[in-house]
């Protein structure tokens, strides 16, 4: 492979892998689409609701029920069933399920005892975010918290996600500019709509990692988007090859994109939008090496579509105000403002 295709290879992984952890437990109907034309939108499933798994409720329920530590409190079971995330996700306000917490303490006891990694490094919103995005899964939990801190702490966020610290951090919010304003999908479910094929300068690291964690808690601060996952397009059709071959290597690519993918996350659907030929063919070559890794349930959810068939998935009133039937307002500033005020309905577990 020669330099341009170097190039181009590193932008295209950067940008089909700013959906946050994909989590590999996920995803329906996808290596039959992979062939189709350029241009072609393939056929959308119905997103799935992805909800915690029974069997794992089940030995969750067994493991901890009984562990009086600190960070683990005894509950009766007999007050709710497996079930009782599905009750807790009408309205606006995340109310924790018992079921949730004990998942929650579990992990934080983990990381603490196990893993030497102090409470402090941890914010406790966060960890709930994930744990929830990992359906609970103690060990996956902790294996992915664990790996983000590493990565970060090599992006200059030595401290973490700091606990006590406020989670709106105005500082880091002009990295926040691949994301445009964008409305609910039709599950009634956040979006993350991200304008791909960016790089992040060495001096922006650190905010760059801020704002994708502003950003990942922000989308999940109902409690239907928290239990079911969001929806995912990557817009690359601002992008063009040239521009690509302009852009000089920054040395931290693989890095960047190791990040965004540790970020614990399971959308629904992955739209990768406005892909030109040469982007396509090398990323249906990393789908298909991804395969041997990966379950087939989640590359059964990515799909490559036009700009214009995202925007008809989403409904007009949902789309970027950038797009051509768009409705929404455009703009860092103002997508800031909409995480700053979701970040603060994002309610702190008693761990």
């Amino acid at each position: 492979m020669g330099e341009e295709d170097n190039e181009t290879a590193t932008a295209t992984a950067t940008a089909t892998t700013a959906a946050p952890g994909v989590d590999d437990d996920g995803y329906d109907e996808f290596l039959s689409t992979l062939n189709a034309p350029p241009g072609e939108a393939t056929s959308l499933s119905k997103p799935t609701n992805d909800n915690h798994d029974d069997d794992d409720n089940d030995n969750l329920k067994n493991k901890f029920a009984h562990q009086g530590s600190e960070t683990t409190q005894p509950l009766s079971f007999s007050e709710f069933s497996t079930d009782d995330d599905n009750n807790n996700n009408e309205g606006d306000t995340i109310i924790y399920t018992d079921l949730e917490l004990i998942a929650m303490r579990a992990v934080r006891h983990s990381l603490t005892e196990e893993h030497s990694i102090p409470p402090a490094s941890v914010n406790s919103t966060f960890l709930a975010v994930a744990t929830i995005n990992c359906k609970l899964r103690v060990e996956e939990s902790v294996t992915k918290i664990k790996k983000l801190l590493e990565i970060m702490s090599q992006l200059g966020c030595p401290d973490g996600i700091v606990e006590g610290d406020e989670l709106w951090k105005p500082e880091a919010a002009y990295e926040l500019h691949p994301y445009p304003m964008v409305g609910k999908d039709k599950r009634g479910c956040s979006t993350t709509w991200i304008r791909g094929g960016g790089k992040v300068k060495k001096e922006d690291e650190r905010a760059h990692v801020h704002a994708c964690i502003m950003q990942y808690l922000s989308v999940h601060s109902d409690p239907n988007t928290l239990r079911n996952g969001v929806s995912f397009i990557i817009d690359l059709s601002t992008r063009t090859d040239i521009n690509l071959k302009k852009q000089s290597k920054v040395g931290n690519e693989k890095l960047i994109s190791a990040f965004y993918q540790a970020i614990p996350q399971r959308p629904q659907i992955i739209m990768i939008a406005g892909c030109s030929l040469p982007t396509r063919a090398i990323v249906n070559v990393t789908i298909k090496l991804a395969s041997v890794f990966i379950k087939q349930k989640i590359l059964q959810r990515i799909h490559f579509v036009t700009v214009e068939d995202a925007v008809k998935y989403l409904g007009e009133g949902s789309a970027p105000g950038y797009t051509e039937s768009g409705k929404m307002e455009d703009g860092v500033e103002c997508y800031g403002k909409w995480v700053e005020e979701r970040l603060g309905g994002l309610p702190k577990p008693d761990l």
